[in-house]
């Protein structure tokens, strides 16, 4: 029954459009002026001795980073390599930039219980940049597959939904808050955006099968890759300080950011006030950190990621493999479903 999505040949291109979602999965937008739903506030209730915290996390990292500044001194002629673990050692508000205060602005507009989405749309309209995301996602093939094009702001905040705009606001920041480090660099910064951009709408789809808020999953997934995004800034910086480009080996700088980019990204989580549940959701969507706690966001991203990855690839995806590898919870069958439709929507 599963034969079209576990032993698909079809590649797709790495640059191509959101994956378009079957008509049973079409979003429903929040109502115009009823309860706002808040995406990950950071004034939840959690239990510290469960939920990991910054602190936590600045752990992890260090633990990591220490084998790789071993590694980097091991390597000749590559002097470089040590400097750039050294950069990534220092304290989170050190390496992760604040969003800026305009930034802020625009996510705490969207989280505003006082604010009409009119209002909403008013004040967000007179940023073209967001006009554009907005736009952009109310259009794309995750919302807007054989509907009417939106062309009003007010208009795609009530089709993807305030969560749905959020994330977008928020991920519009992110995109403009860190900088690229050039070169052959930037070809690597480009698949991880796709990749986040693919991820994302995947997820929204699967969400259901875990037992979790659709427009939260998008919206978490669409950042869960942050990490290796304040890898790239920190590289830019560097480069910057020394006017010059930094020499490292592409193998290993890929294969230091897989190894450090999950808790870089539940650091940058924290500091944007998204809140712990989702920093554990991108913190853990590996799946394969102790101690952090349960997490079905995790549970989604985790398989979203891997889904994309295999369709990108143009490699067959086991359900039984992907249930196993990543000590899966959800409902095994009709997440099998959903990724079947998904495969033959694209």
């Amino acid at each position: 029954m599963l034969r079209s999505l576990f032993n698909s040949s079809a590649r797709r291109k790495a640059d191509a459009a959101p994956i378009a979602l079957p008509d049973a999965e079409a979003s429903m937008a929040a109502s115009p002026d009823g309860p706002r739903p808040t995406l990950f506030a950071d004034n939840e209730i959690v239990d510290p001795a469960v939920v990991p915290d910054g602190e936590h996390w600045q752990r992890t990292l260090s633990s990591k980073l220490s084998d790789w500044h071993a590694r980097a001194s091991e390597m000749p002629n590559t002097p470089d390599a040590g400097v750039f673990v050294d950069a990534l050692a220092v304290p989170s508000d050190s390496i992760i930039r604040q969003l800026p205060s305009s930034a802020r602005d625009a996510i705490a507009m969207c989280d505003d219980l006082t604010i009409s989405r009119a209002q909403l749309a008013t004040r967000l309209g007179k940023d073209p940049a967001l006009v554009q995301g907005l736009l952009r996602a109310a259009n794309s093939a995750a919302y807007g597959a054989g509907r009417k094009s939106i062309l009003s702001v007010d208009g795609a905040i009530e089709r993807i939904g305030l969560l749905g705009a959020r994330a977008v606001v928020m991920a519009n920041c992110v995109e403009g808050l860190l900088s690229r480090p050039g070169g052959h660099f930037d070809a690597m910064v480009n698949d991880v955006w796709l990749h986040m951009v693919r991820t994302a709408p995947i997820a929204r789809v699967i969400a259901p099968a875990f037992g979790v808020d659709r427009e939260e999953a998008f919206s978490v997934a669409l950042l869960h890759d942050v990490g290796k995004l304040v890898v790239f800034d920190q590289l830019s910086s560097l480069r910057t300080a020394n006017r010059r480009q930094m020499v490292v080996p592409q193998a290993w700088l890929r294969a230091l950011i897989q190894d450090v980019h999950e808790s870089l990204g539940a650091m940058a989580a924290l500091r944007w006030s998204m809140g712990p549940r989702a920093a554990i959701a991108i913190g853990d969507h590996h799946r394969a950190v102790a101690g952090v706690g349960h997490s079905e966001f995790a549970e989604v991203i985790y398989s979203a990621e891997r889904f994309d990855h295999a369709q990108r690839k143009g490699e067959p995806l086991d359900i039984n493999d992907l249930w196993n590898d990543g000590k899966l919870s959800g409902d095994k069958g009709r997440t099998a479903a959903a990724l079947e439709a998904l495969t033959n929507a694209a």
